[in-house]
């Protein structure tokens, strides 16, 4: 909306607009409009300024008062705002007369300046054009202009008005200033200046005066004549709220400069300006200084003090009263209570002293410092006046109960703090700091608060009450607790040590009992490692002194029946000598101590002076003598419980001695008992070479005993560094249980069995220690001893003394106990004897020799590293349960000396370790009694003397012989004819203290008196436990498929010894080092001939898994048993003969002789001999593998050529070779014969037909390196012979395509190489297991190959498996239909069937025409797929 304006005339007309009217005269103005938004403006403004003055003057004001002006303000800014939208509306309601009116005055305007154009131009020209005239030429200008470009002829009058003067120099403000300076000071030399206004300072000509907390003014002259009045420059008013004033100024500006203009006409006005400008000035300080004490006073109400303080009267710029300490309001006492006053005026009789403070009941003249404090109000601050008034009233309060302790106790020491008001009292003297008991004042309240550091609250609440009723019964609540505080002294004091404290202890005879007769202030500190045992304190009150205790100390053991959960019952209550602590520190200290005199904890008695309590960190609360006491017990007790129990045992000690300057206790034997089991040589020398044993506590716990024994003349020098003194020191640490009482029997039984293990491991050592001149240099070179500390041997023995064997007596199990292990380089490795630890555990506890053990260490660890490398992990797929795992080789140690290697559950072969760097091998099928038995489960392997005799060494005395024909006895009964007469047999019944397996070794069953054993034949061990439980072996070996033997000792088997250092085991030649042992001489030796059942089947014997077969010949005849009559064990009588073989010696009995280099290559994987390597299969594994597997798959042929219909057996006269046929091929199929590693496929065809050469030689080379080839697998086998049933046509194809298998590289144009996959492999699509023959001849031909892809750079090749499926009818060659799963195989898989396809349609197949290889061959050549992708 424009703005308007009401014309002469009245009408609106816009604001600049002309009028028509003439202009008004000057008496009579003509009203002028107003903006509308000027107008809004001004009223928020006006608004706004309301509100700010309201929010900085409530605060101070009374609640009523701020409401009344809350309303009012309210009710003025309603209707202001009321007219204002009564004008808006008019206003926009007014359009049309606007418009109206501005038409109107816009003509009038025209109208008005037409006429008066008129009249001015008729006026011009008859008044002033009648004598005017042209000036004339401006020459001199105009030549100044054209010439210089610059008009320098203006009057000088214009310079005069528009430019200002320059402004004076610094100098001369600074003379002005000065001289007005001295003005200034003649002023107030010659003015009557009041007193208050004497802080004043002259400076750029201006005085400032200033009243400290009221007001500052600055003023001037403005000449030099002293009749010009002061001019007031600047007023302050130093007036601060600075508790409820949150830093703002208490008066306002538009306040400020209202007393300004009042002070400036007083000092215009006045006579005596100054003395009116103060008096003005300090009257409004002093009313607005009790505003603010009156406003704090409200707040402290409100926030902070509550009730606690009242305001009694309040007249603005008169007085303010107030009362605290109000009795009747804080509910204590009612009636007349005396209520406490503080009053803050001004002075009527004189205005200018500052406010005045008086107190009502007056203050005491307790202190002047808190008399002055408290009549100054300064600070402007009412709660500090408060504060300042009620501490000095607090100070009054503590003093009188000060007096009445005074009054009680003439030596009393309790003090008053005034910082805050508190009376420090010492309760139990010498007494610290913050065990006094504090009672301050409340200042709020007045009352009295005692405070007492780990008292409980429910307590101080008593005494509160107690005191504010009554300060006189303070004395008795003093005396209370003196004794809790002489008690927590004591818990204090033995808090570091193993106790429990208690008041109260019930005893089932405590009325009975003097326990019950002690006062009742007394303290029972149970010894927790010594729960039988207490420390009792009792205390007294000292005579003639209120703040003193006196102690009793005594011991307490108490009993408590075993079984029973009843109370304690008390037994015996014994005094300890008084001063005992000063006793024992005089004692040290060379002084004596007056006998029969008490020790006090108090100090000494009258002390002239009273001391103040010790600050806190001092030792004054610390009982030394307690803590003495507890400590002393708690480090003997068990010292002397032990000798106790030495006593009880008989063994003589000295007692119990102190050592080391007093500091520790030990009890030395002076004689230990001699063990059970020694000899007496051992026992006599084991006490020549103990020179002392002694027993002492160690830790903290004290239960943690050390047993040190000092030996001299140790039987053994190692080579540790720690054992080259003469004198060896053993430390024997012992655990105390907790359920046992410290030093008890338990310790000592310990003791004696860690004596008993070092005597047992002592009289071995003797033995060593004897041996040791006589032992041969290459043991001497092979071991060393590492360390022998009475406790354990440690022999570390091999040609880099890498391996160790520990030697210690048991003393749970009775036994001695070995432990293998490696040091050195080799730490971390495993010890190659662990398979034979329990062997070689057995043996040494039956003979404890050391030599003997090394002499075994030495001559099995060669070959037991080779042993080691044999593969042991199950495998999979090994025969035609394809799910079914067998472990390739069991190692069953029978004796330290004897392993026995199972190989797939089928062969055995016998290794027996000897001296000489020598081994015996044979076949373990054979029995160890009679060579024409065989062992049950087990099959002889043929071939295997010739085999090891190509490992013999020719320098060996061995000869190499023809060994054919004994290699290859007549099959034993074969397995279906076993599994027939199974059924019958009974199940086989526990041998009573063998365990729930039976043993598994028996004598020939007519072992008859003339029937002289074979001179092959070696006295052996039964099998020992395979995987003892606490044997390492067992964590280190794979599981046997055996079950557990019992040990040789437990068949009362020995061995005899030509010498000190020969093996344990009998000779097998006559350049063996070791005796022959006939049956007949045995019976002398051993106590019996183990007296073995020969089990069935594992899966008809009880405790044995099936498939596990026994490892020896069947059940003897009980008759002719030398241990019938005492066994247990019930034989059979329906058991089928044994099967017995033709009535010789068969050569695979006799043992072959082989070094240990000869071993290592026998069992070290390497590649196979006499095959290309090029066409070799990728599984290493060794010689001995080899022909066993050679021989398994050999056996696995025969089954499998009665079972094929396509296949025919031909007898052969020659041994160990297996001749068939087929419809168009003759094979024949044996071991290589110059390795005996390899089976061989010798191919013949029936007549001249389509066969080449090389067709056949690559048949035969197939069958050796991958079908009879490791991993020996039953089903790669099966499927072979199946494809050589096939028709020629569809074998020819299948022999092309394993031509390219075989050799690869003749085919370059390829893409991919091939591999025919006999049996299913595990990525092949989910037909059938993996495993399963992938051979299947029907009407149709399904077989699987994998395709690899060629790749020139070096990268991980893509391979497929591609199922083919061949139709004989049709000839037609297609990938399988089998479902895949993979989304990138099914993609391979649809490119395959499509390449098939295309060439099924492009090369129809003609009658009598086999596709697969052209198929196969079209594949290899077109089969593309992405590198990156994997199928």
């Amino acid at each position: 909306m424009a703005p308007v304006q009401i014309g002469s005339d009245g009408q609106l007309v816009p604001v600049g607009a002309p009028t028509s009217a003439p202009q008004p005269p000057p008496a009579a103005p003509a009203t002028q409009g107003v903006r509308l938004s000027v107008l809004i403006e001004f009223l928020l403004q006006r608004t706004y300024h309301e509100i700010t003055l309201l929010a900085e003057l409530l605060p101070r004001k009374t609640d009523m008062e701020r409401k009344i002006e809350i309303v009012q303000f309210a009710s003025r800014t309603r209707q202001l705002f009321v007219r204002l939208l009564a004008l808006v509306k008019w206003a926009s309601n007014a359009g049309k007369v606007e418009k109206c009116a501005m038409i109107s005055a816009f003509l009038d305007q025209q109208a008005f300046l037409f006429v008066d154009t008129a009249d001015r131009l008729a006026s011009l020209a008859r008044d002033a054009l009648v004598h005017a005239r042209l000036p004339s030429f401006a020459i001199p200008f105009a030549i100044d202009v054209l010439t210089t470009g610059s008009y320098p002829r203006l009057p000088t009058c214009i310079r005069d008005k528009i430019i200002p003067p320059d402004p004076i120099t610094k100098a001369e403000k600074q003379t002005t200033l000065n001289q007005l300076n001295q003005i200034l000071r003649h002023r107030l030399v010659t003015t009557d200046l009041p007193p208050q206004l004497a802080n004043l300072t002259v400076a750029n000509g201006r005085v400032k005066f200033r009243v400290d907390g009221e007001f500052e003014a600055t003023l001037t002259v403005m000449g030099d004549d002293p009749d010009i009045p002061w001019r007031l420059l600047k007023l302050e008013i130093l007036v601060e709220d600075k508790e409820t004033g949150d830093g703002r100024a208490l008066v306002h500006s538009m306040q400020v400069n209202y007393i300004h203009e009042l002070v400036q006409s007083r000092l215009f006005a006045d006579e005596k300006p100054l003395q009116d400008m103060y008096n003005c000035l300090h009257s409004f300080c002093l009313s607005l200084q009790l505003e603010v004490l009156h406003s704090q006073t409200l707040m402290l109400i409100r926030e902070r003090w509550g009730d606690l303080v009242q305001v009694e009267r309040y007249l603005p710029a008169k007085c303010l009263t107030l009362a605290v300490w109000n009795q009747q309001v804080l509910g204590r006492k009612t009636g007349t209570a005396s209520v406490h006053k503080v009053s803050i005026k001004i002075d009527e009789t004189d205005g200018s002293k500052p406010l005045q403070i008086s107190h009502e009941p007056p203050l005491p003249a307790c202190d002047s410092k808190l008399m002055e404090r408290a009549m100054k109000i300064d600070h402007l601050s009412v709660e500090k006046l408060l504060i300042d008034s009620v501490h000095a009233r607090s100070h009054q309060k503590l003093q009188e109960l000060k007096a009445i302790l005074k009054s009680n106790n003439p030596s009393d020491n309790s003090f008053i703090e005034t910082a805050l008001p508190t009376l420090v009292i010492p309760i139990l003297e010498p007494c610290g700091r913050s065990e006094c008991l504090h009672i301050f004042v409340d200042l709020h309240s007045g009352m009295l608060q005692p405070m007492l550091y780990g008292i409980d609250q429910s307590m101080l609440d008593d005494i509160e009450k107690t005191i504010n009723d009554d300060m006189k019964r303070i004395i008795t609540w003093l005396q209370q607790l003196k004794f809790w505080l002489g008690e927590q002294r004591c818990r204090q004091s033995v808090k570091h040590l193993p106790t429990l404290c208690t008041d109260t202890l019930h005893l089932s005879n405590s009325t009975s009992h003097p326990v019950g007769n002690l006062s009742k202030h007394r303290l029972f500190i149970r010894l927790t490692r010594l729960p039988q045992y207490y420390i009792v304190v009792e205390m007294f009150d000292a005579a003639n002194s209120p703040t003193e205790l006196q102690y009793t100390y005594y011991f307490l053991s108490v009993s408590q029946l075993e079984g029973e959960d009843g109370l304690p019952c008390a037994q015996l209550l014994q005094q300890f000598k008084p001063n005992l602590e000063e006793l024992v520190q005089d004692l040290s200290s060379g002084r004596m101590v007056r006998p029969g005199t008490k020790r006090k904890l108090s100090g000494e008695q009258g002390a002239t002076e009273p001391k103040k309590p010790k600050r806190s960190g001092e030792m004054c609360a610390f009982n030394k003598e307690l803590a003495h006491l507890v400590a002393m017990c708690d480090t003997n007790m068990p010292l002397i419980g032990l000798r106790c129990e030495l006593s009880n045992m008989e063994i003589p000690h000295q007692g119990v001695q102190v050592e080391g300057d007093g500091c520790s206790h030990a009890i030395r034997l002076l004689r230990v008992p001699p063990s059970k089991g020694v000899g007496e040589e051992t026992r006599k020398a084991l006490d020549r070479s103990l020179l002392d044993c002694t027993f002492r506590l160690q830790g903290r716990n004290n239960r943690t005993w050390v047993a040190e024994l000092v030996f001299a003349s140790c039987p053994l020098n190692s080579t540790s560094s720690k054992e080259q003194a003469s004198t060896r020191h053993v430390y024997l640490t012992y655990e105390n249980p907790l359920s046992e009482p410290v030093g008890g029997r338990k310790v000592v039984e310990m003791f004696l069995n860690d004596w008993n293990s070092i005597s047992q491991l002592y009289e071995c050592v003797l033995e060593f220690s004897r041996a040791l001149p006589e032992m041969p240099s290459y043991l001497s070179l092979f071991s060393e001893i590492r360390l022998y500390n009475y406790r354990k041997l440690v022999l570390c023995y091999g040609n880099t003394k890498g391996s160790s064997v520990t030697i210690q007596w048991n003393s749970v199990t009775q036994r001695f106990h070995l432990a293998l292990g490696t040091v050195g380089p080799n730490s971390g490795c495993s010890n190659c004897h662990n398979i034979i630890l329990h062997q070689l555990q057995e043996m040494f506890n039956k003979t404890p020799s050391v030599v003997q053990l090394l002499q075994v260490l030495s001559d099995t660890q060669a070959p037991l590293n080779a042993i080691n490398k044999l593969p042991t992990v199950p495998m999979l797929g090994l025969t035609q349960r394809t799910n079914t795992a067998y472990q390739c080789f069991s190692i069953l140690p029978q004796s330290p000396t004897h392993i026995r290697l199972a190989f797939r559950n089928m062969y055995c072969i016998d290794i027996y370790c000897r001296s000489r760097g020598v081994v015996a091998i044979r076949d373990g099928a054979y029995s160890l009694f009679d060579n024409t038995k065989i062992v049950e489960g087990f099959y002889p392997a043929p071939g295997l003397k010739t085999f090891l005799n190509m490992f013999v060494d020719s320098n060996q005395d061995a000869r190499r012989r023809s060994v054919n024909e004994d290699d290859n006895p007549p099959s034993p009964v074969g397995v279906d004819v076993m599994d027939t007469l199974m059924p019958h047999i009974p199940a086989q019944p526990t041998i009573r203290g063998q365990g729930v397996y039976p043993p598994l070794t028996s004598p020939p069953t007519p072992y008859h008196g003339n029937v002289a054993p074979s001179p092959s034949m070696m006295p052996t061990q039964s099998p020992g436990n395979i995987h003892a439980a606490n044997s390492p072996s067992g964590a280190l070996r794979a599981p046997s498929p055996f079950g557990p033997t019992p040990s040789p000792s437990s068949l009362g088997i020995s061995m005899g010894q030509t010498s000190n250092f020969a093996s344990p085991h009998g000779a097998l030649d006559p350049s063996s080092p070791y005796p022959m042992v006939s049956p007949s001489q045995r019976t002398g030796t051993w106590p019996g001939s183990p007296q073995v059942s020969g089990p069935s089947p594992g899966a008809r014997i009880h405790g044995m898994s099936p498939g596990n077969p026994s490892l020896h010949s069947p059940i003897p005849d009980a008759s002719h048993s030398p241990r019938a009559g005492t066994s247990s064990q019930v034989m059979p009588t329906s058991m089928p003969p044994p099967r017995k073989l033709p009535q010789r010696s068969w050569a695979a009995s006799i043992p072959t002789i082989l070094t240990h280099n000869a071993l290592h290559v026998l069992l070290l994987p390497s590649p196979t001999m006499c095959v290309v390597p090029g066409i070799a299969g990728s599984y290493l594994c060794s010689p001995l593998e080899r022909f066993l597997g050679s021989v398994i798959m050999r056996r696995h042929l025969q089954r499998i050529i009665q079972l094929e219909p396509n296949l025919t057996i031909v007898n052969s006269s020659e041994p160990g070779v297996i001749m068939f046929k087929t419809e168009v091929l003759k094979c024949r199929v044996a071991l290589n014969p110059k390795s005996y590693q390899t089976l061989q496929l010798k191919v013949t065809p029936e007549n001249a037909g389509p066969w080449s050469q090389e067709e056949l030689q690559v048949l035969e080379k197939f069958f050796e390196t991958r079908v009879a080839g490791p991993p020996f697998k039953y089903n790669t086998l099966n499927a072979f012979t199946k494809l050589l049933g096939a028709p020629t046509n569809i074998l020819r194809d299948c022999v092309r395509i394993m031509k390219l298998e075989l050799f690869p590289d003749q085919a370059a144009q390829l893409k991919w190489n091939v591999q025919f996959c006999l049996t299913i492999p595990p990525s092949a699509p989910p037909i059938a297991p993996p495993g399963t023959i992938a051979v299947v001849l029907k009407t149709k031909m399904l077989f699987f190959l994998q395709l690899t892809q060629r790749l020139p750079v070096p990268q991980e090749p893509i391979s497929i498996i591609v199922p083919i499926v061949y139709d004989m009818a049709t000839g037609l060659t297609q990938q399988a239909d089998i479902p895949r799963q993979h989304s990138s195989s099914g993609a391979a898989a649809l490119m395959v069937s499509s390449i098939l396809r295309r060439f099924n349609e492009h090369h129809p197949a003609r009658p009598g025409e086999c596709t697969i290889f052209a198929s196969v061959h079209e594949l290899m050549a077109n089969l593309t797929l992405n590198p990156g992708g994997r199928p």
